[in-house]
């Protein structure tokens, strides 16, 4: 009886990576042949990031940095971010601010009509550039170099994921010390903070359970705080554009979007705080 061997480190990284265009490839599939979901477009745009986040460091395994591949994914996920976030306005921020707040009904009706005219535009531009980007090249690029590379042993991908995870927690710390409340210093903690959560993901399987479970559950926290901050910013920012074309902007949102971005990014630092008081486990295995 032959006795079945267990998948090396770098195979299931290559298992989790052929996991996340499966997962893709099926958002982008259901968007294409059933009706719009915004859940899918999420998932679709999700997936493709967790490649994105850890594919050059993945690369450094070869003299092959995959900067196709990685430019080409970038390009599909960036073709529908104004989709993304026009959605959340619609669909969450606006109808809660009028929840907690109960604004004047017809100025807010006028409003909401332009943003979601704006919305059934920008869904459809999501569609057409869904159409354009397949990802059947890409992954045939990937699947090519993990066939052609010779296997690295776990010891190799234990001091890759450790150098990784190093990396990307410094520059997510750096971001943080630049933090002014400003969209643009926020969307760079926001991006530090997805690849370093997707990092610590990609290389769990090297490390203890419990350590990689601690820090993926706080990054978790973080990314969320961070993100309901980048939404009620680009809340105030999409309605202004709507508004500018239709309607005046409802100074009330405006507000209120800037208020609780401001709450959001207190509770961001708290979360980070806790993040730094972490262990950190992958240094006590880099060498």
């Amino acid at each position: 009886m032959v006795k079945s061997t267990s998948p090396s480190a770098f195979d299931r990284i290559r298992r989790n990576l052929d996991g996340y265009f499966v997962k893709a490839v099926d958002a982008r599939k259901r968007l294409l042949t059933g009706p719009y979901d915004a859940d899918l477009l999420h998932a679709w745009r999700v997936n493709l990031r967790r490649i994105t986040a850890t594919l050059k460091d993945v690369a450094q395994f070869s003299d092959d940095d995959l900067d196709d591949v990685h430019a080409y994914l970038r390009e599909c996920r960036d073709a529908t971010g104004e989709t993304r976030d026009i959605d959340i306005l619609v669909d969450e921020t606006l109808p809660l601010f009028v929840e907690k707040n109960e604004p004047d009904k017809s100025k807010i009706d006028t409003t909401a009509k332009a943003l979601k005219a704006r919305q059934a535009n920008a869904r459809m531009h999501a569609v057409a550039a869904l159409k354009k980007y397949d990802l059947a090249k890409p992954m045939r690029a990937l699947r090519h170099w993990e066939a052609t590379l010779e296997p690295p042993t776990d010891n190799m991908t234990r001091k890759l994921a450790a150098t990784s995870i190093e990396k990307h927690y410094n520059q997510l710390i750096k971001r943080a010390d630049k933090l002014d409340g400003g969209q643009k210093t926020l969307h760079r903690l926001r991006t530090s903070t997805k690849k370093l959560r997707y990092t610590v993901e990609l290389y769990a399987h090297v490390f203890p359970k419990q350590a990689t479970g601690s820090w993926l559950k706080q990054l978790a926290d973080l990314q969320s705080h961070l993100g309901l901050a980048h939404d009620r910013l680009m809340g105030r920012k999409l309605i202004a554009m709507a508004a500018a074309e239709h309607a005046k902007a409802p100074k009330p949102f405006r507000r209120w979007a800037k208020l609780t971005a401001y709450d959001a990014l207190k509770d961001a630092m708290q979360s980070l705080a806790k993040l730094k008081h972490l262990r950190h486990y992958w240094r006590a295995r880099a060498n």
